[in-house]
C-alpha cells in the first residue's frame, strides 16, 4: 500500500512539473515584443525561441572564419562554426512587450582538434646539417641539409579564433616562432675535411698477419674521437685472442721474432699513429718496438702488446677527428678527417750510432702554418741489434 501511495504521488508531481513547462511554454508572448530584432509578439515561447534561433543560424549562414598558416588557409562555415545563447531564459523572463537582446557565443566544432592538426600540418623539429662518416670503402662522408625549427603557438590560435568569433569573425593568422640551424652545410663540410692520410704494405699472401691486420682496422676504422677527447687502441680493438678470429703470426719479442697470436696488429697501430700525428692529433701513449721494423721508418713506429702497451691519442681540436681505415691489396691506408687550422705536418726520421750495436733514432716534426716554419723533436727511442735467424720479408710484412 505504501509503494503504491508513493507512487501515485510521484506521478502527481512529474504531471504538475510538466504540466508547468508546457503552461510556461505555451503561454503566449505580449503584442509589440521583439527578441534579436525578430517579431514574436503573440507566439508561444517555445515558437519564439525556435524563431529567434532561426534567425541566428540564418545570419551565420553567411559568416565564415578564415584562418591563415604558412601561407595557406582554413575557411570554417556553419555548422563547423555553432553558436550557444541564453534566450530560453531571455524568453521565459518576458512579461510585457519591448525589444529583448539574447547573448550569443560563437565556437568552433572542435576547436581542439582542429587547432592539432594546424599546427601539426607546420610543426618541424630544426634541424642542424650534419656528415654521415662512411668507415668503409666510398666517399667517406655523405651530408645532410639541416632545417629550421617552425613551432606554433597553438594555445594563442584557439584563443584568437574564440576572440574573432565572438568579435566580427576578423581573419585569424597563426603565429609560430622560428629557429634556424646554428651551423650551415658548408661549415659542415670544412669541418670533414681530409688531414692526412699514411699508407703501409703487407704480404697479401701471408694469411694469417693479412687477417689480423684486417680484423683490428675494421674495429677502428669509423671511430670518431671527440673534441678534446681521448682514443685508446686496445679499447677500441679489444684482446687479441684466438676466440676473436685472430691467428698467430710473427711477433717481436725480447729483440727476437717468434710466433703469436695476433701478429702484425701492431702494422695498423703504426700507420695509424703517423697517420693521427701528420693529421695533429697528439701522442700521449706510444711504444716503440724492441727491433726496427721494415714497414715504417725508425722512431715512427708504434708497438700495441695486451693491456699494458697501448696507443693513446689526444685531440685537441675544437671539432670532432673521424678516423677511416682501409686494408687491401698489401696496403693498410689511414685516413684522418675533421677541421684544418692550416697547418701542414711532416715528419723526418734520423739515425744515429749506439754502443754494442743498438741503434739510436730522433724522429722531427715540422709544422708550417703559412710563412712560419718550425721543427722540433717528437720522439727519441733506441732499438735492440736484431739476435735470431732472419725472417723472410713475407712473415713480417
Amino acid at each position: 500500500m505504501k509503494g503504491r501511495k508513493f507512487l501515485a504521488i510521484f506521478l502527481a508531481s512529474a504531471f504538475a512539473a510538466g504540466a508547468f513547462i508546457l503552461c510556461a511554454f505555451s503561454t503566449r508572448l505580449p503584442a509589440g515584443t521583439y527578441v534579436n530584432g525578430t517579431y514574436v509578439g503573440g507566439m508561444q515561447k517555445g515558437q519564439a525561441v525556435s524563431a529567434v534561433r532561426g534567425g541566428i543560424v540564418k545570419e551565420l549562414e553567411y559568416k565564415s572564419l578564415t584562418v591563415h598558416a604558412g601561407g595557406g588557409g582554413y575557411v570554417f562555415t556553419y555548422p563547423e562554426i555553432n553558436f550557444k545563447d541564453n534566450e530560453v531564459s531571455v524568453v521565459n523572463g518576458i512579461k510585457k512587450s519591448g525589444s529583448y537582446a539574447v547573448n550569443v557565443r560563437y565556437y568552433l566544432n572542435g576547436i581542439n582538434d582542429v587547432v592539432s592538426g594546424i599546427c601539426a600540418a607546420l610543426f618541424q623539429v630544426k634541424r642542424e646539417p650534419c656528415a654521415i662518416f662512411n668507415a668503409g670503402s666510398g666517399s667517406p662522408f655523405c651530408y645532410e641539409k639541416g632545417v629550421g625549427g617552425v613551432y606554433p603557438d597553438g594555445a594563442k590560435l584557439a584563443a584568437d579564433i574564440t576572440a574573432s568569433l565572438n568579435g566580427g569573425f576578423y581573419d585569424v593568422y597563426l603565429h609560430t616562432r622560428k629557429s634556424t640551424p646554428a651551423k650551415t652545410l658548408d661549415e659542415v663540410r670544412q669541418s670533414t675535411v681530409l688531414l692526412s692520410a699514411f699508407t703501409t704494405y703487407y704480404d697479401a699472401a701471408n694469411v694469417p698477419r693479412s687477417t689480423n691486420i684486417e680484423l683490428a682496422a675494421k674495429r677502428i676504422s669509423g671511430t670518431v674521437i671527440p673534441p678534446h677527447g681521448s682514443f685508446s687502441f686496445n679499447q677500441s680493438v679489444g684482446p687479441r685472442t684466438k676466440e676473436r678470429g685472430y691467428l698467430s703470426a710473427k711477433v717481436i719479442a725480447g729483440g727476437r721474432y717468434v710466433y703469436g697470436v695476433g701478429g702484425g696488429v701492431c702494422q695498423v697501430s703504426t700507420t695509424l699513429y703517423n697517420a693521427a700525428v701528420l693529421a695533429g692529433l697528439t701522442a700521449a701513449e706510444y711504444h716503440p718496438h724492441s727491433l726496427m721494423v721494415g714497414y715504417v721508418a725508425p722512431s715512427r713506429d708504434a708497438m700495441v702488446s695486451g693491456t699494458y702497451c697501448d696507443l693513446k691519442l689526444k685531440n685537441n681540436s675544437a671539432y670532432p677527428a673521424y678516423i677511416r681505415i682501409l686494408t687491401g691489396n698489401g696496403a693498410v691506408r689511414c685516413e684522418v678527417y675533421g677541421k684544418s687550422d692550416g697547418t701542414i705536418y711532416s715528419l723526418e726520421s734520423e739515425l744515429c750510432e749506439g754502443d754494442g750495436g743498438i741503434v739510436n733514432s730522433r724522429c722531427y716534426i715540422t709544422k708550417q702554418s703559412g710563412d712560419d716554419i718550425v721543427t722540433e723533436l717528437l720522439r727519441q727511442d733506441s732499438y735492440l741489434p736484431y739476435t735470431g735467424d732472419a725472417p723472410s720479408a713475407a712473415e713480417i710484412w
